[in-house]
């Protein structure tokens, strides 16, 4: 019986040593890139960037349940459509940009993966028309724009969302060992999604990752994009553009800079490719195109810090407030 504990301690201690420190890890780890990644983040970096945040907010989420046309009684007309870089509330661009204008902003939350899809069906419903947005700031990250542009359904009509079943959504069963096995995975760099790069410069105040970038590996899809989906591309912008002028609103079009395209002028490897993908959206005649990448890059060479947040793909309050004043600047040049 002796022999067959030590046996079993030999087989065991190891793994309940690696369970130990998954657990320590997972217990302290922020962000999207940190949860996707099993990478330790402290939790006081998040609480350091929070301090300098907003005290209120004032963007107003709204998901369309109904067929009605939009109420925004409580906001201007000034309203966005996007994907997660227009969902960070208290300290997202709307709340920088309502700040800005005086007023509060309403935000149409995506029915589906494809807020271009959600915003021409709204469009095509008449849930949306001049009387209630004036202006609509439809949004995207980088990485998803040619799809999203390519994959837009003109002719789309709004569904009201699913209603949601809560307790279909609670897990049945403890997805621990999953995780476990992930951790373990991800620790020898198999099938990660997160890349790793070293950087010139400081460009983080965390304290062990301030010259470190971790970026999605979906931030190299520019690497599969054809000519021919981007001239597909630019031709679905412009009928955008054009079918939101007709309904007698104002388009302005924000791509949210990827990451990676942002810190690439400042990583030490040089062969690393660059992405010069929507660069050719930024000029296409009578379409207002935000593209948020040069003034981003231009921060980070002005040595600011944490213009994106080193533990997550999106960007930190600063580039929101960035991005809001381009907004502001766009949204006075339209006469608004």
């Amino acid at each position: 019986m002796r022999k067959f504990i030590i046996k079993s301690l030999f087989y065991f201690v190891p793994f309940f040593c690696v369970y130990g420190v998954y657990r320590i890890v997972d217990m302290n780890t922020t962000g999207d890139i940190g949860r996707l990644g099993k990478i330790f983040f402290e939790k006081n970096y998040f609480q350091y960037l929070e301090k300098n945040y907003l005290t209120d907010n004032l963007t107003i989420d709204t998901l369309i349940i109904s067929y009605e046309k939009l109420q925004i009684d409580n906001a201007s007309k000034v309203c966005t459509i996007g994907d997660s870089f227009s969902g960070q509330r208290i300290f997202g661009y709307q709340n920088y940009l309502a700040h800005l204008l005086g007023f509060k902003i309403t935000n149409i939350l995506r029915k589906d993966d494809n807020p271009l899809n959600t915003a021409i069906a709204l469009l095509n419903s008449n849930i949306i028309d001049n009387s209630n947005c004036s202006i609509l700031i439809l949004s995207s990250a980088d990485r998803m724009v040619i799809y999203r542009l390519t994959d837009i359904d003109f002719e789309m009509l709004y569904k009201k969302p699913l209603k949601i079943d809560d307790n279909q959504n609670k897990k049945n069963t403890d997805n621990s060992l999953n995780d476990l096995f992930s951790f373990i995975r991800l620790k020898f760099d198999y099938d990660n999604p997160i890349f790793k790069h070293s950087l010139k410069q400081e460009c983080f105040t965390h304290s062990r990752f301030s010259k470190i970038l971790f970026n999605y590996k979906s931030d190299m899809y520019f690497l599969n994009t054809s000519k021919i989906d981007i001239a597909k591309a630019k031709e679905n912008l412009i009928l955008l553009n054009k079918k939101f002028s007709e309904k007698g609103i104002k388009l302005i079009f924000l791509i949210a800079a990827d990451k990676y395209d942002v810190y690439r002028p400042f990583m030490e490897d040089n062969s690393l490719p660059i992405d010069t993908i929507t660069d050719s959206l930024s000029n296409i005649p009578d379409v207002v195109v935000i593209n948020t990448k040069p003034m981003l890059q231009e921060m980070v060479q002005n040595g600011e810090k944490d213009v994106y947040m080193v533990n997550d793909t999106h960007w930190s309050y600063k580039a929101s407030e960035a991005v809001a004043r381009e907004l502001a600047h766009a949204i006075d040049s339209l006469g608004f």
